[in-house]
């Protein structure tokens, strides 16, 4: 079966979606025509308005959401013809190379990946206006045999016209979405439309997979199998390395608020100074074994690799030269890039010394914040700067201080270890105390160093801290380094919503007797007042989902009477009740906060297990 003859099925069964609502439109209409025959008038009536609701409304609203939905430009810069003449001969040979039209703009993009797409028109029956996305750290790392491969396979999506339905394709896909999610949960018409649209995922999956198989044969055909197999797995490589360098390097300082003076240059220099461990990962990436889910839209990288090695072999001549030879003055257009993805923020540009050093002192408050309250929680006194932690140890209160950081210790196994953050703390002290600061390096976390250079390690100082007899001898040596202990203070008094995820939520609850969506994040609960009782369902049920996809935590907390409950502030909690649903949740303060069910709430995104983990977890931290 051919790859066209398979997108076929797939714009078939979205007709067949359509299809499918004619039927249980017509279905419910003659029901309600019945049971108006065998009873009175109103309760006809109101049947046939769900019916109405549940199909012609509920499918309406999907494709009409799904129509207005517009894809946005390109995350990136373009690269014009004048600026990448080389880039652009080498897409215009590989065009012509698989038989197929070049696409009419590239876009330098800051992602591991390489895509194309077409805006064709009357259902992929007329092509449209190309785009090629190319992955800056691509151009950065590959040889100019891997690009060539790369692209071949994108464009090998062009001459398989998989790009012309691919647009239908998304629109069917948030068409069913749309109508699935504005029908809910728990009624006979919203199951029939689930099931029908997991069967359309599974073919079009199955599409999605066939026609990348069909583009690595394009790739084999022009760059060769062995450009073609290795370029595969140096994707999944410095994809991971790539993960690493934004997780380690680049978001703390992000998130405090700075950004590198040269995002792009940075990954270059961590791939030189950690090319022994990059060679591991290569040599180690070869071996997994994935396994492919028919969810999966990609073939594994292994099958992937078994079937170029089984295509035929082409006389392609190997070009070993860096990739980054078609694109002239290639670091300015990383710049360029940056300032792009960066330039509508507030953001301070920092050199990588001092912005990982930003992001290091960053990173150590908040876990400084994080332990301070829980320290104020356990003993019941202010525990706001590191001074006050010295001073809970000299009042003889360090078991209990220790046993909330490692509380499956014994008390005197708890106290030694109890050395290690207070290091961190000493460290945090040191640097707002202008007597430090951070050496970044690539190959390790960053240093800290003293004002002369040599490197300050306070672990020895730490050491003598959790012991009372010599506590005075840790707080000397501290002064004679000049570090003011009372200078590292507890910024946040709680958890910071800015990296906090929207994972669920029920709407329709009630607390206190009032009417309550509960979103539940991964760092507490928010209790947000329910959108009002004529409020179309969809439109309760869009707000949650809508907090879910975005991630939006502290937009959640914002909402007006919304009260938000801390992981950090439950003592215990949990589902006490099943029919009617109801938690309750204690907090340490002994405050006892009741959740209970109603016939109108419904669980979002898996809203009622997500409360259930979150409340079981916090009680047993």
């Amino acid at each position: 079966m051919t790859t066209a003859f398979r997108a076929l099925i797939s714009i078939i069964m979205l007709a067949g979606f359509y299809l499918v609502a004619l039927l249980l439109f017509v279905a419910g209409t003659a029901l309600a025509v019945w049971v108006g025959s065998h009873s009175n008038g109103a309760g006809a009536a109101k049947f046939g308005l769900f019916v109405f609701g549940a199909t012609v409304w509920a499918v309406g609203y999907g494709t009409w959401k799904a129509v207005r939905e517009q894809s946005g430009d390109p995350n990136g810069i373009p690269l014009r013809r004048d600026q990448a003449p080389q880039l652009w001969a080498t897409v215009d040979e590989l065009a012509q190379a698989v038989g197929t039209r070049a696409p009419d703009e590239i876009f330098l993009v800051p992602d591991v990946n390489a895509a194309v797409s077409e805006k064709s028109r009357l259902m992929g029956l007329i092509g449209g206006r190309r785009t090629m996305l190319i992955g800056m750290p691509l151009l950065q790392t590959f040889t100019v045999a891997q690009l060539r491969s790369v692209l071949a396979h994108e464009l090998g999506h062009f001459s398989g016209s998989h790009t012309r339905l691919a647009a239908v394709s998304y629109r069917g896909r948030m068409a069913m979405g749309r109508t699935i999610e504005h029908l809910g949960a728990g009624n006979l018409v919203g199951y029939v439309y689930r099931g029908y649209g997991r069967l359309f995922l599974l073919v079009d999956n199955a599409v999605s997979r066939r026609q990348e198989l069909e583009a690595d044969l394009a790739s084999v055909r022009v760059a060769g199998r062995a450009a073609a197999a290795g370029a595969l797995e140096e994707v999944r490589v410095l994809s991971a390395a790539f993960d690493f360098y934004l997780n380690r390097y680049v978001g703390p300082g992000l998130e405090a608020g700075a950004a590198p003076d040269d995002l792009f240059a940075g990954f270059r220099e961590l791939l030189t100074a950690r090319a022994d461990e990059i060679a591991a990962l290569r040599s180690s990436a070869s071996s997994v074994q994935e396994q492919q889910s028919r969810w999966d839209s990609h073939p594994p990288i292994g099958a992937r690799v078994a079937a170029i090695n089984a295509a035929p072999e082409s006389p392609a001549t190997p070009d070993d030269r860096p990739a980054a030879v078609l694109v002239p003055a290639l670091d300015q257009a990383g710049l360029a890039l940056q300032q792009h993805i960066f330039g509508g923020r507030n953001l301070t540009v920092l050199p990588w010394q001092q912005f990982v050093g930003t992001g290091a002192s960053r990173r150590l408050q908040e876990n400084m914040d994080g332990l301070l309250r829980a320290l104020t929680r356990a003993l019941g006194v202010p525990v706001t700067d590191v001074g006050a932690v010295l001073d809970q140890i000299e009042a003889g209160r360090l078991p209990a201080m220790a046993a909330v950081v490692f509380p499956s210790a014994s008390p005197e196994e708890a106290a030694k270890l109890f050395a290690d953050p207070l290091d961190a703390l000493f460290s945090l002290a040191a640097v707002r105390s202008g007597v430090a600061h951070w050496d970044h390096s690539w190959t390790g976390a960053p240093r800290l160093l003293a004002a002369d250079g040599s490197e300050l390690d306070l672990a020895p100082v730490a050491l003598l801290a959790v012991d009372r007899e010599t506590l005075g001898s840790a707080r000397a040596r501290l002064a004679e380094l000049g570090i003011d202990v009372t200078a590292a203070k507890q910024v946040a008094a709680t958890v910071p919503l800015r990296r906090a995820s929207v994972l669920g939520g029920v709407i329709a609850m009630k607390v206190a007797g009032a009417r309550t969506d509960v979103v539940v994040l991964d760092t507490g609960v928010a209790l947000v007042p329910s959108m009002g009782q004529f409020t179309m369902a969809h439109k309760k049920r869009g707000r949650i989902m809508d907090w879910v996809q975005k991630g939006d935590a502290e937009a959640v907390v914002a909402t007006p009477g919304t009260r938000y409950i801390p992981m950090e502030e439950i003592a215990s909690g949990g589902q006490v009740r099943k029919v009617p649903k109801r938690f309750e949740i204690v907090l340490r303060g002994g405050e006892k906060v009741t959740i209970d069910g109603t016939f109108q709430a419904e669980s979002q995104n898996n809203g009622y297990d997500r409360l259930r983990d979150l409340l079981k977890a916090a009680s047993a931290s």
